[in-house]
């Protein structure tokens, strides 16, 4: 049976968004992870475009699927973008080697020595409060205390500008894709740089004896309602510190949060 493009949105498009919509708000079938549902939304958007691309749908219904797969919170990310820092960096001497004639000596990484395994020492459990940024609260997950470096991990809400600028950069690269499947000439979008509120800051460790921390490693995690850091610090906060400051600054070198960190200790 073939079905026109306002019956499908009727019986197979609305009832599925409907459905994915309970499912979230049922506490009865139990938590319903964002991911799946957004696999869901993925091949209804597939299914969309597809029937826009035959004619089965109008521009304008297909332009108002999408948003409500959007709307819904199901719209499939145009492109996933995930961060990573080494998790741990150690220090290695270099030598010259021999080299062919007329050609400049050039420098190999020797083995570097073998190193006692870093033991945790202590861990300062969240969540706690620590300021705000761009008007959102950032709070600290957890501190762990290592016997070679402290771990700081924070997250907070991007907020709705952060989310309005991932939407539009993915809707710009929708319409380019459906553009080019149809023939039609047109313009790449511009690559579009979505950072992070997080991210896009400048972070300083500092404690009360003047210890020059340096970033060694740690991860990061970016979604629309989600924006967390991991970072790694070396060294380990000597053992009479107390107190660590963590400083971040915007790219005006303006301090953007000041916030106090206790240093987690061992209590046995």
């Amino acid at each position: 049976m073939m079905l026109s493009g306002e019956q499908w949105l009727a019986q197979v498009f609305r009832p599925a968004v409907a459905g994915m919509g309970r499912a979230r708000r049922d506490r009865s079938v139990g938590v319903v992870s964002v991911d799946p549902l957004r696999l869901v939304g993925a091949r209804l958007a597939a299914q969309v475009e597809a029937l826009g691309d035959t004619g089965v749908l109008t521009d304008e219904q297909e332009r108002a699927a999408l948003d409500t797969l959007e709307e819904a919170g199901i719209m499939p990310e145009a492109r996933s973008v995930s961060t990573a820092m080494s998790s741990s960096m150690a220090t290695s001497s270099f030598a010259p080697v021999a080299a062919r004639a007329g050609s400049t000596p050039v420098a190999v990484r020797e083995p570097a020595e073998p190193l006692d395994p870093p033991t945790l020492q202590g861990v300062l459990v969240g969540p706690r409060q620590l300021g705000q940024l761009d008007g959102q609260p950032v709070t600290l997950i957890s501190a762990e205390l290592w016997s070679d470096r402290i771990l700081i991990d924070l997250y907070t809400n991007p907020g709705p500008e952060h989310r309005d600028r991932r939407a539009r950069a993915a809707r710009e690269q929708l319409d380019w894709m459906k553009r080019q499947r149809r023939g039609q000439a047109t313009e790449r979008p511009g690559r579009v740089v979505l950072g992070s509120p997080l991210a896009d800051c400048t972070w300083e460790l500092r404690d009360e004896q003047g210890t020059a921390y340096r970033r060694t490693g740690g991860s990061a995690e970016s979604g629309d309602h989600l924006d967390r850091q991991r970072m790694q610090w070396s060294p380990a906060p000597p053992a009479h510190s107390e107190r660590l400051t963590l400083l971040a600054t915007d790219t005006t070198g303006t301090t953007v949060l000041n916030a106090e960190i206790p240093i987690p200790r061992s209590t046995t």
